[in-house]
């Protein structure tokens, strides 16, 4: 097997002020340093940090949840906690147990887009009212 120098890149992890970067070739070609990878699905950065993929997996959840509102015209609770569970929160569970968050802020942004879902499965959209109900369970 062959590698392509431009589509290979260089990926130092450190949490040093300043790294000490070594120039690597392949092929004759330098190779260029990033500040992340993505590597079967997780986006690793070079501080070993997990906001990046946070930020990038609750975006891809709240998007998929706008589209479960907007094509999902039905007052069933149980069909709108199906659609979660089937089009949702797999996108906020794949992986898991790599990237486990450990920050307060990165489980409050995964858990805004769960109280979303909640909310619009339960039609309840007061601030006051609780969301977790028997279809939501599980």
């Amino acid at each position: 097997m062959e590698f392509h120098p431009d589509k290979c890149e260089i990926l130092s992890i450190t949490r040093k002020k300043h790294p000490v970067t070594y120039p690597y070739q392949l092929h004759g070609q330098h190779l260029k340093h990033c500040d992340y990878a993505k590597y079967l699905g997780i986006n690793i950065s070079k501080d070993m940090r997990l906001t990046g993929h946070i930020d990038t997996i609750t975006a891809k959840a709240n998007s998929k949840l706008g589209f479960v509102k907007r094509n999902i015209n039905i007052n069933n609770r149980a069909v709108k906690a199906q659609a979660y569970k089937s089009l949702v929160r797999p996108v906020l569970e794949y992986s898991q147990a790599v990237w486990d968050p450990y920050t307060a802020s990165d489980t409050q942004q995964l858990e805004s887009v769960q109280r979303r879902a909640a909310r619009f499965t339960m039609n309840r959209y007061r601030r006051t009212s609780t969301v977790l109900g028997p279809c939501w369970q599980n």
